[in-house]
């Protein structure tokens, strides 16, 4: 599995090594037939309710939806339907019956309000909308915003619907003429054939929406090691989170069980469902991880089922991944794994092979580079931005040109916007966002790295790092930490002083650089703005930051 570098090329490599099932066809008729092969097998159970929909009850339910698509609404190939709904019984029928009918789908998160929603209709002009009760007033509200005429009727999920809308599960309950005869349409290339829109995270800005080929989903997901028929998945992602679709995929093609709830995501909750449900495969967010490992450390419990442990959407420092070995899994059972991918790439590398911070080796089909700013390739153990080339590119973003333009590059290559690296051996370290670097005195400053160094001391719970101008030398931007501490009666809650000084000096007393020092200090808060996945917005906290600074406080450290 090792990533090979090609100096002739400028990149590197991951194994070559086909996909599985086939790319070229659609993603109706590959789901389909695993599906039909999966038959009595559980394909997914509501936590919430105990109902286990097969394999078989999945696939007619796609069928009938897909058939409402096709006849009543009159949807044609390539028009888009918004989804936006918690995770309940039909989501992944309906997602799996707009794929049947060539129909695109757009997603959005139940949690958003009405400008997050309004900014993402304007970009995609959905022809019809799929949500839960509570959510379809915000898509209302956004649509009429923006002059959006829905061509059919809206779908309820979840919850009572109006007059106006009609129930997904009046569409999937009823039986229509021979289900299991029914064969999809081929709907053309999958390369170039879009299959759902997803968004950039928004944690930097407003979020792009992302278009994904129906040959990148299919891909990637089925496995031939690391996971068995008897496993069961569990993510708390919606499907406007790549992450939630990467789930999906994988439950669906490897006949794998998921594990779905509408309820909010807690560290309880996560706990609960994986001893009940004996899950074996976990992917959750740094700090969902991280609030895990306090809860079960609370109770001196563990999580005896968990065979993979997978942390992703943001940095996951060295001590959370020994913090989930040592003090949540069961040693010689399960381990944890720190993924890396994007919205707009998919899965990039995997930690399959553990070393020190890195994010371990490209997957198969992937080629990377690294670049420096002038666009010149670099070697080994040379820091710029890394691009990368996934089997299947995406399709740019929809309703944004200039965006997809300066994103993908003709040659199939995406910039990622992330510095990394790779060391001789082929391992990929990512250092931090290109747009979240800031410097002082010419100096490059990493947020991630301030944030891991400062997430080594006892009482730490959350940290953002973000620059703030220097009053004195605008040009400077001074590093600043936004830190949530464990609760104050806890024993060892750090102070300002004790975080300044861990980021001046190393534990035997060396100075670190000095242009890394919190020069603008430490500010307490109760907690960090978040995106609905549990990632950092970088723009929120780098506002709360400057509303709560004191310029004159004491942040130096000679």
């Amino acid at each position: 599995m090792a990533t090979q570098y090609d100096p002739a090329a400028g990149c590197w490599r991951g194994p070559d090594r086909p996909p599985v099932l086939n790319p070229a066809a659609n993603l109706g008729q590959v789901l389909l037939n695993v599906l039909e092969r999966a038959g009595p097998k559980p394909a997914q159970l509501n936590a919430d309710t105990g109902y286990a929909m097969s394999g078989d009850d999945l696939r007619r339910r796609a069928v009938r939806f897909a058939r409402r698509l096709i006849g009543p609404d009159r949807c044609q190939q390539g028009d888009v339907v918004a989804l936006m709904a918690r995770n309940s019984d039909d989501v992944a029928p309906v997602v799996l019956g707009c794929f049947l009918a060539g129909v695109t789908v757009s997603t959005l998160d139940p949690s958003f309000g009405v400008e997050e929603v309004e900014h993402l209709l304007r970009l995609t002009r959905p022809r019809n909308v799929i949500a839960d009760a509570d959510a379809l007033p915000v898509v209302y509200e956004a649509a009429g915003r923006i002059g959006l005429l829905l061509a059919a009727q809206p779908y309820v999920l979840l919850g009572e619907p109006s007059a106006q809308c009609l129930p997904v599960a009046d569409v999937t309950a009823v039986e229509t003429d021979d289900e299991d005869g029914f064969v999809p349409a081929y709907r053309g290339d999958s390369t170039t054939l879009a299959a759902v829109i997803v968004c950039s995270s928004g944690t930097t800005g407003l979020p792009k929406a992302v278009r994904i080929s129906h040959a990148q989903l299919i891909g990637p997901y089925q496995r031939i090691s690391q996971l068995d028929r008897g496993d069961t998945i569990l993510c708390f992602s919606t499907l406007y989170w790549i992450s939630g679709w990467q789930m999906l995929m994988t439950g669906l093609l490897n006949g794998i069980r998921r594990v779905i709830t509408t309820r909010p995501a807690t560290a309880q909750l996560a706990i609960e469902l994986c001893n009940r449900h004996q899950v074996t495969l976990l992917l959750v967010t740094p700090t969902m991880a991280s609030d895990i490992v306090r809860t079960l450390e609370a109770s001196a419990e563990r999580l005896p089922s968990i065979k993979l442990f997978a942390v992703g959407g943001s940095t996951v420092s060295k001590r959370l991944r020994e913090d989930i070995n040592q003090r949540v899994l069961v040693a010689g059972r399960g381990r944890s794994l720190v993924g890396y991918g994007t919205s707009e790439t998919g899965n990039i590398a995997y930690e399959l092979l553990v070393r020190d911070d890195s994010v371990g080796f490209l997957l198969p089909g992937v080629t990377a580079k690294i670049t420096a700013e002038d666009g010149r390739p670099l070697g080994p153990n040379e820091t710029g931005e890394l691009l990368v080339r996934p089997a299947h590119p995406f399709l740019g973003y929809h309703g944004d040109v200039p965006a997809t333009e300066a994103t993908l590059a003709a040659d199939g290559y995406v910039r990622t916007g992330d510095i990394a690296r790779f060391d001789a051996d082929g391992y990929l370290y990512l250092v931090d966002r290109k747009r979240e670097i800031f410097k002082y005195d010419g100096f490059q400053i990493a947020p991630a790295e301030l944030e891991d160094t400062i997430a080594e001391l006892p009482g730490v719970r959350y940290v953002a790092v973000v620059g703030l101008p220097d009053p004195a030398r605008p040009y400077n931007e001074l590093a600043t930490a936004l830190v949530v501490r464990e609760p104050y009666e806890s024993a060892g809650a750090p102070t300002e002083r004790q975080v300044v000084e861990h980021c001046a000096r190393t534990p035997d007393g060396r100075a670190r650089p000095a242009h890394k020092w919190l020069r603008g200090g430490v500010i307490f808060v109760d907690q960090l703005p978040m995106t609905a996945s549990g990632k950092v917005r970088r723009a929120g906290a780098k506002q709360l930051a400057a509303s709560r600074w004191n310029p004159s406080g004491p942040h130096s450290s000679g």
